[in-house]
């Protein structure tokens, strides 16, 4: 395999298979790529805390609602006198410490030399199913515990027996985060996968999809068809995942500052990571196990989300009832 042999790099042919997927495996940005190549449209989490942070010590301090007012309103100044003072409060400090998760896999020369290229795949796909899984199942407990502000649905949107309003429930929450005047601008819709299929299956919502296919990208109704995770309905981009603690509920919230991931800068010999650690955080290292005839491949993140505005996000409860 050359250096500049395109991503993923095809299986292994008869001839010489056992020393391409050694070479694949000498190779951990290759690796990285493939474990993100599996993972990139999984993550939900991220879709949600979208800031990223990074911390040198393994913990973080931030502080949460900061207003964007100062402390008392300005006065009237009369000419010649002196301006008033104020204050500019900060919000409520928190700290959180980061944690290490990760695993390794062990692949065998004898896997490698009767499964040829499949067995490499299938331990890339499983250690990135367990990150996925681990990771998001972290942080939408922490988006779901921390927003408590709420209405009730005003119908089922399951549409069992009644008339969904989808997007009046969403319009009133939408409504409700902008009277809190301090700058949100909701634009993500987080559900639970049984309620994100009843969305994009509604029938009052599909009335208004373009039928023609070139309207579909300037429809306001329809844009960015990204993943089977994402629809973008309504001016909203709608994000479901199976890693959702509870079920019924649905969060309206304003993910360009909702929360973030802090990631900690961990050096270690032979870990990569592309860019900046990692669009995802994830790390991976690859070692040779001459002892047992076979590769060893670890995973890891070191990370821990945070809220930093939870009043920026509205639950909506009963959707699925």
């Amino acid at each position: 395999m050359a250096g500049n042999t395109t991503f993923p790099p095809a299986p292994p042919t008869l001839s010489g298979d056992i020393e391409s997927i050694n070479r694949f495996l000498k190779d951990p940005l290759w690796v990285l790529r493939a474990l993100r190549t599996i993972s990139e449209q999984m993550f939900i989490s991220n879709k949600i805390l979208t800031s990223q942070q990074w911390t040198e010590s393994g913990s973080v301090a931030y502080e949460q609602t900061e207003g964007i007012y100062a402390d008392n309103p300005p006065q009237p100044v009369s000419p010649g006198g002196e301006y008033p003072l104020t204050t500019t409060g900060t919000g409520p400090a928190s700290m959180a410490n980061t944690v290490k998760w990760g695993e390794d896999s062990l692949i065998e020369d004898e896997s490698i030399s009767r499964q040829k290229y499949d067995v490499v795949t299938r331990k890339f796909t499983k250690l990135a199913n367990s990150h996925v899984q681990k990771v998001d199942s972290v942080a939408l407990s922490a988006v779901a515990s921390a927003v408590t502000q709420n209405t009730a649905a005003i119908a089922s949107w399951a549409g069992t027996g009644t008339t969904p309003y989808i997007l009046r429930d969403l319009m009133r929450a939408f409504g409700n985060i902008l009277n809190l005047r301090q700058g949100y601008m909701p634009d993500t819709v987080l559900v639970d996968i049984p309620t994100f299929a009843n969305v994009v299956s509604d029938d009052k919502l599909a009335a208004l999809l373009p039928r023609e296919v070139p309207g579909v990208g300037d429809a306001p109704t329809t844009a960015g068809w990204d993943s089977p995770y994402m629809r973008r309905i309504g001016g909203f981009t709608f994000v479901t995942s199976p890693n959702l603690p509870v079920n019924g509920n649905a969060w309206l919230l304003d993910s360009k500052v909702f929360g973030a991931f802090v990631d900690e800068r961990v050096p270690g010999p032979g870990y990569v990571a592309s860019g900046d650690q990692g669009a995802d955080g994830v790390q991976v290292k690859t070692m040779r196990e001459d002892r047992t005839d076979g590769w060893r491949i670890r995973c890891r993140r070191l990370t821990v989300p945070i809220i930093l505005e939870p009043a920026a996000a509205w639950k909506i409860t009963g959707v699925n009832a």
